[in-house]
């Protein structure tokens, strides 16, 4: 028996079978990477047996496939539907952690709109919120440290950009920012490296070699240090 089904996702000749079967041959098709047989697979069983057990795990697997294909413009939706609809599922707490990742995956260049990422903390908050213990504590550590690491990055390089223009005063603003917003991340580093050139451009060279002073040894960010030692050796001449 063949059926039409028309949906938002989009139509799909669907071939009558036991969902036990599809199932298990979808998961096959998802374990040897063959994902576009196994994306028509899972949505099969989503769309013919909507009130089945299989469904919940059908549409998880649906949204894993695609985020396995690293197609994470289509996991996102999947995986939202997914998260939405089936809240006491097994595979809730994994769901929330790779939409997680697809928000971040998503997100443009640095030089570009950043605004994506907050969706990606968002996501965090909410496995969190779901899951206090969640077994993925690390990589929530892990990836807000580096959505942290893209929005200093940004503000570093409007500074620097503003620094190159001399316009000392507004590269401050955002060198400063990046110090006190962003403490941990290596380009916190780089804004005082970049203020300790502004105090030299500005003959403030007590001031820039004090900054120079605090990160020669910074074992954090070696690239700064070399260039801290640097400048101390053209200020401070044996």
């Amino acid at each position: 028996m063949l059926c039409f089904i028309a949906c938002s996702k989009k139509q799909t000749v669907i071939t009558s079978s036991s969902p036990d079967q599809d199932f298990t041959i979808a998961l096959d098709l998802l374990q040897s990477k063959k994902y576009n047989k196994a994306i028509e697979l899972f949505q099969n069983l989503v769309f013919n047996y909507p009130g089945s057990s299989y469904a919940a795990d059908a549409q998880f697997y649906l949204a894993d496939a695609y985020f396995q294909k690293k197609d994470y413009q289509s996991a996102i939706p999947e995986f939202e539907f997914f998260i939405n609809s089936f809240t006491g599922n097994e595979y809730l707490e994994d769901a929330i952690y790779k939409l997680a990742l697809c928000y971040f995956n998503i997100t443009p260049a640095v030089g570009k709109d950043q605004v994506i990422l907050s969706k990606t903390l968002d996501a965090l908050e909410d496995l969190q919120e779901r899951y206090p213990a969640t077994k993925y504590q690390e990589q929530i550590t892990d990836l807000r440290k580096k959505v942290y690491e893209r929005w200093a990055e940004k503000s570093y390089l409007i500074g620097k950009l503003y620094f190159t223009s001399g316009e000392f005063q507004s590269a401050r603003v955002y060198l400063d920012y990046v110090q006190n917003q962003y403490p941990d991340t290596k380009w916190a580093r780089h804004s005082q490296f970049l203020i300790g050139q502004i105090y030299e451009k500005t003959d403030s060279i007590l001031q820039a070699i004090a900054i120079y002073e605090s990160l020669k040894d910074d074992s954090l960010n070696i690239e700064v240090s070399k260039l801290a030692k640097e400048r101390l050796q053209r200020l401070q001449p044996k």
